[in-house]
């Protein structure tokens, strides 16, 4: 292809990839899930506040109301929280940006290592990608990283001919670990393989150079550091851990009740079963469950009827190694581009592997993307290669067709099933209950909110879109507290709005002055109170599916 018809077919790549990126972003996924309003609700109290929205002064590490949060997203979500608002396009601007960027990065790091042809055909996978595309329309911290891996990996490899793009990659590996949790472990074995293989180019540079090269990593590092001393950047990992819990010594225990022989306690102890746990969890990643049939289970992170990849990609998969494969055995082949890809691949797992579920945890493996687009790029360009003959012809237009049907039902499925069979994954009901609940707000002294369906409070003050400030200044923890106001255990904001357990009868909490949120699931398993007593339906709120979330109600006497 010539130079400017490559240039018309990426231009088209990338607008169509931005519009599949951006259309329906305000409603599929169909609602903001809990992480994502604490993106939103942090960026929103940096803007106003300069705090996070516990009044920690420009974080490090954000303390939100369940853990603390790596820094890099939230920072980044703030000026498109200015332009947007606090909203659904606000909050997923920076991964559907990141995403846009990844396939750029995809498209120059391939062409470095191989050609143009391969760096297309990686560009075109990455875009249709399920597993890339569902996290590039989602507040997910696994949506951004891959571009400072894989930036860092393009600039690491120039950087082997020009100092200024050794300085780049630094830089940008040194910030990925700000990212997103896998980033700590991923990221130094990846930098340590790329400085082992490259050694005898990076000694080239003077010792000045370097030290300041390692200078600049380190500075940008030292805030990092700081967290991981103080126990905060481990907290999180200490509670998904595959040992975390009691799991791992109770299987000791019950391993152990039928023996105490030497061999038994060598066989079963808490280090041989943690490794075990880890080494099936490393093995389960690279399974054709995860990868092409079942996917992640958590339907937020895998779209049903399908695996992270497309089924078609299993024979590009083969292709591609036996293609690497052939070229590691021959003698005048660039084998360190091929190894890269490799080791990539084999270190990407670890990091999810160490947690628990990780064998198929799609956003703790989401560095597998990169290799595996990879590999089925040069499967498919080794394909290519090989189509001149009539046999080679046909394999590919079955092949084509194929993908056709394969990518048009994904997107089908993304955009038409997935979001309402999903909907419970991204606890729908919070918007459509309290955009009404703000609207009647002004009419009631008192609203209380059920907080154990899911955590209220966070999706209220995103709704709400609550002065940062004075929640600030009136929040005094979340702690529920018994009989708070009669018949509620939970906490208080402001002297008006009330979260908590609502105890049955729930006929009780209402009077003329206060307004009720009731769980369907949790409260209000009888519906017929509010049409055979004192209560006043003001509204209920459906799932896609028909089913009751939420009842707001009050007192008839409110009338």
């Amino acid at each position: 292809m010539r130079k400017p018809l490559l240039s018309v077919f990426l231009g088209l790549i990338l607008i169509l990839s931005i519009f599949f990126r951006v259309w329906k972003l305000n409603i599929v996924p169909i609602e903001l899930f809990g992480d994502e309003l604490d993106v939103g609700l942090q960026a929103y109290s940096i803007l106003t506040t300069g705090n996070d929205y516990l009044g920690n002064r420009l974080p490090v590490m954000f303390h939100s109301f369940s853990e603390y949060r790596y820094p890099m997203q939230l920072y980044m979500d703030v000026p498109f929280i200015f332009i947007f608002g606090l909203n659904q396009i606000g909050v997923r601007a920076v991964p559907v940006l990141m995403g846009l960027l990844t396939l750029v990065l995809t498209f120059l790091l391939l062409k470095h290592l191989f050609n143009k042809k391969v760096a297309f055909i990686g560009l075109i996978f990455m875009a249709i990608s399920p597993w890339h595309f569902n996290f590039s329309r989602q507040a997910n911290d696994a949506g951004i990283l891959l571009p400072f891996v894989i930036g860092g990996t393009l600039f690491f490899i120039k950087g082997m001919e020009k100092y200024k793009f050794l300085l780049v990659s630094i830089v940008l590996f040194a910030l990925s670990i700000y990212t997103y949790a896998i980033s700590v472990a991923f990221v130094p074995l990846f930098v340590l393989f790329l400085l082992g293989i490259y050694r005898k180019n990076i000694f080239t540079y003077s010792l000045p150079k370097l030290a300041a090269a390692f200078l600049l990593g380190a500075v940008i590092l030292i805030p990092f550091v700081k967290s991981i001393l103080s126990g905060i950047s481990s907290e999180r990992f200490s509670v998904i851990a595959v040992n975390s819990g009691d799991s791992v010594f109770q299987e000791v225990v019950d391993k152990r009740r039928w023996s105490e022989s030497i061999l038994t306690r060598f066989f079963y102890n808490t280090k041989s079963i943690t490794f075990d746990r880890t080494f099936t969890n490393y093995l389960t990643s690279f399974s054709t469950d995860f990868l092409f049939t079942k996917g992640d289970p958590n339907m937020r992170q895998g779209i049903e009827g399908f695996g992270q990849m497309y089924r078609f990609d299993t024979v590009l998969l083969v292709l591609g190694g036996f293609y690497i494969l052939f070229q590691l055995t021959r003698d005048k082949a660039d084998k360190k581009k091929f190894y890269i890809i490799m080791v990539w691949l084999l270190l990407a797992p670890i990091p999810s592997s160490l947690t628990k579920d990780g064998g198929n945890h799609a956003s703790r493996l989401v560095l597998m993307i990169p290799p595996l687009i990879t590999i089925t790029s040069l499967g498919l360009n080794s394909l290519l290669e090989k189509a001149r003959s009539t046999r080679f012809k046909i394999m590919l237009g079955l092949l084509i067709i194929i993908m056709v049907f394969e990518i048009t039902r994904f997107y089908h499925r993304y955009f038409v099933i997935w979001s309402n069979e999903s909907s419970r994954f991204w606890q729908s009901g919070f918007r459509e209950t309290l955009t009404f609940v703000k609207n009647v707000d002004p009419e009631y002294s008192r609203i209380i909110f059920n907080n154990t369906y899911e955590p209220m409070l966070p999706r209220f003050l995103f709704y709400y879109q609550y002065d940062m400030r004075k929640f600030q200044k009136e929040f005094t923890g979340d702690r529920h507290m018994e009989n708070i106001v009669p018949n509620v255990d939970g906490f208080s904001l402001g002297g008006k709005y009330y979260f908590g357990e609502l105890k049955k009868p729930i006929e009780k909490l209402a009077d003329a002055e206060t307004l009720v949120v009731a769980s369907a699931d949790k409260d209000a398993t009888n519906p017929e109170i509010f049409y055979n007593g004192p209560l006043k339906l003001l509204k209920q709120v459906d799932s896609p599916v028909g089913l009751p979330i939420f009842y707001i109600f009050t007192n008839k006497t409110s009338e």
